[in-house]
């Protein structure tokens, strides 16, 4: 999948693509597939670790993603296969029984719960959706190929429920066999896809037991080719926003640091649990509510007192370290302004700004010194690459996604690409680099 360049990593053409993975499908299967379906990798402007606090995001989907070919059973039973190298072990095979929350505990952190975690949550979809309900006999075979570095932070797990999920649909309910094939497509309205990214988070969150907050499944089911998704996570209503104000004599480039991110270990959770335990002190469901609809500096600071009022005579929080409470607390605060202020930008909202790359390349920067210095969940490759492209002339760069591992995402002019790729082999051969294009969102080949 790479340009002859080898620091490069192309998304490969979608065609091809399906033609090879539905002969690979029958010749592990011994049937053919009934149809392809993809889901975009995504990279994020801004938005990282508070989705899940109500939080905007401004995520744009990649034309990098994950492939799933498949075919129905009617014994209820899964069988899947990944050809990532790194994650191929056979064929998986899931029975009926073991797909669902508390089920198949030999198999936590397993792929293959990403997926038998969407087939169940589109069954419970169906409870309340009568052209989403699945047979209860329903099972599937599925064989998966992704474009994306896995663990890169480019959130391949997305991509992989996304198009398990298209693949269930158009295989198994009332409106998949009224839309075949590619007419999925264009039946799917926004609310649908709306409510298809859900049930994904409830897959992850209530199967796979990661805490993710909506981010992720959004973009890949609900993106517009050329835009941002500017994703307002108080009730997932999205904005379109053009980019080429930033696109114009620049490129966004992802970094893959070569070092892979588990947000199910644990981590990405504390940090969740301790940002959440600081919103319970401030006596609010939802942080964003801690801040007015357009925030700035002064309210940050404004909270973090209240906050510094309430906890003084604490010695932890809810078993917390009081300090690092806070440190998270900081970061979503001032991420949810980096947020609007991004958010206005992009809507056309410049004045007084001399150059607008400049500055919302200052706000990518500022977002990485944030995930390093209060989130902690950046790492010293990340930080390595951030200082790297500064060095080179890069207008800003920032660790995406969830951190402990994964990518780094950069503003660039294009001249300065060729010293910036030799500066980066330098500090690890394990780098590759993928070209950000705003692309579609998840859809039926």
């Amino acid at each position: 999948m790479r340009t002859t360049d080898a620091v490069w990593l192309a998304p490969g053409e979608p065609q091809e693509i399906q033609s090879d993975l539905v002969t690979r499908f029958q010749q592990e299967y011994g049937r053919a597939a009934s149809g392809t379906w993809f889901a975009p990798g995504r990279a994020n402007l801004n938005g990282e670790h508070i989705d899940f606090h109500a939080g905007r995001c401004l995520p744009l989907a990649l034309a990098h993603g994950t492939y799933v070919a498949a075919a129905p059973r009617t014994d209820g039973q899964l069988r899947l296969r990944t050809l990532d190298p790194s994650l191929d072990d056979g064929v998986t095979m899931v029975a009926p029984d073991a797909i669902g929350p508390g089920a198949a505990v030999e198999a936590t952190g397993h792929w293959s719960q990403y997926v038998s975690g969407v087939l169940w949550a589109l069954r419970e979809l169906g409870d309340s959706q009568p052209e989403f309900q699945v047979d209860p006999d329903f099972g599937a075979d599925l064989l998966v190929l992704s474009t994306l570095p896995i663990g890169g932070g480019l959130s391949s797990s997305a991509a992989l429920e996304c198009a398990s999920m298209l693949a269930f649909l158009a295989l198994g309910t009332p409106f998949g066999q009224e839309n075949p094939l590619q007419n999925l497509n264009a039946a799917l309205t926004k609310q649908h896809r709306k409510d298809l990214a859900a049930a994904c988070v409830r897959a992850e969150v209530e199967v796979v037991g990661a805490g993710t907050g909506g981010l992720d499944q959004s973009a890949a089911l609900r993106a517009r080719p050329g835009k941002v998704l500017s994703l307002d996570c108080r009730d997932f209503s999205v904005t379109p926003l053009d980019i080429g104000c930033i696109l114009r004599g620049y490129r966004l480039i992802a970094v893959d640091t070569g070092e892979a991110h588990r947000l199910a270990d644990g981590q990405f959770g504390q940090r969740r649990a301790d940002a959440e335990a600081a919103t319970a002190l401030l006596g609010l469901d939802r942080l964003r509510d801690a801040l007015p609809e357009r925030p700035r500096k002064a309210d940050v600071t404004h909270v973090l007192e209240e906050f510094d009022r309430l906890s003084e005579q604490l010695e932890t929080l809810e078993g917390r370290s009081i300090a690092a409470c806070r440190r998270r607390l900081r970061h979503a605060l001032t991420e949810m302004v980096r947020s609007e202020k991004l958010h206005h930008l992009l809507s056309g909202d410049s004045y007084g700004v001399r150059h607008i790359a400049s500055t919302i390349g200052d706000i990518l920067t500022a977002g990485h010194m944030s995930m390093r210095d209060d989130a902690e969940v950046s790492f010293d490759v990340a930080d390595m690459v951030v200082e790297t492209a500064l060095a080179q002339g890069a207008e800003g760069a920032r660790l995406i996604g969830g951190g402990f591992g994964g990518s780094v995402l950069v503003l660039i002019s294009p001249a300065a690409i060729p010293k910036l790729t030799a500066a980066l082999e330098r500090i690890s051969r394990s780098i590759r680099l993928l070209d950000v294009a705003p692309s579609a969102a998840a859809h039926a080949l």
